[in-house]
C-alpha cells in the first residue's frame, strides 16, 4: 500500500507540473484546499476515487496513467493539441489564398481582391479561440480574444473608408476582457 501511495503522489506532483499547474491552482480546480493536495504528493495521505478521476480529466490522462508507474501521456496529447491547432489555423490560410487566386483569376478588376487575407486573421483568431477554450490555460484564451476584436475591427477599418473611429470599440471591449480574465483567474 505504501508503494502505491507513493506512485501515486509522484504522480499527481508530476502530472500537475506538466500541465503547469500549482498546488493552489489544482486545488481550486478540485474544490480541495492547497494543503490536501500537498499531503496528496508527499503520499501522506490519498485523495478519494472520485478526486482522482476529475484529476485525470484535469490532466488528460487515464486513471491508470496516474496510478502506474509508467511514463503519463500528457505531454504527448499536449502536442497533438498543439498540432490540431496550427493545421486548423493553417487551413483558415489556405482557404484564404485558394479564394485570392480563384478571384484573381476570374474577377480580376475587383477592387481590394487582397481583404481576403485580412479576413484570414480574424476567421483564424476565431479557430484560435475555440481551441483553446478546450485546451489551452486561460492566458492563450486572453491572447486569441484579444487578436479576434482587433482584428476585426481592423478589418472593418481597412473594408469600408474612412470608418476608423469604429476602433474605438475595441477599447471597452478590451477592457472587459481584461476584466473577465482576471475574474476567471480567481
Amino acid at each position: 500500500m505504501e508503494n502505491l501511495k507513493s506512485i501515486i503522489a509522484q504522480n499527481i506532483a508530476k502530472n500537475r507540473k506538466l500541465a503547469n499547474l500549482t498546488q493552489q491552482e489544482l486545488a481550486e480546480k478540485l474544490n480541495f484546499s492547497d494543503k490536501s493536495v500537498s499531503k496528496w504528493e508527499k503520499g501522506d495521505s490519498l485523495p478519494d476515487i472520485v478526486t482522482l478521476q476529475n484529476m485525470c480529466e484535469i490532466f488528460n490522462i487515464t486513471l491508470n496513467d496516474l496510478i502506474s508507474q509508467k511514463t503519463p501521456t500528457t505531454f504527448k496529447k499536449t502536442n497533438k493539441h498543439l498540432l490540431i491547432t496550427l493545421l486548423s489555423a493553417g487551413l483558415v490560410w489556405l482557404i484564404a489564398t485558394t479564394v485570392f487566386v480563384f478571384l484573381l483569376l476570374l474577377a480580376p478588376t475587383i477592387p481590394k481582391i487582397w481583404l481576403c487575407f485580412v479576413f484570414a486573421v480574424p476567421l483564424m483568431s476565431i479557430v484560435l479561440v475555440v481551441f483553446s477554450c478546450l485546451w489551452a490555460k486561460n492566458i492563450w484564451q486572453f491572447l486569441s480574444s484579444t487578436l479576434l476584436i482587433w482584428s476585426l475591427l481592423v478589418s472593418l477599418c481597412l473594408t469600408i473608408n474612412n470608418l476608423w473611429y469604429i476602433l474605438l470599440i475595441g477599447v471597452p471591449l478590451q477592457i472587459l476582457l481584461i476584466l473577465l480574465f482576471f475574474l476567471k483567474k480567481r
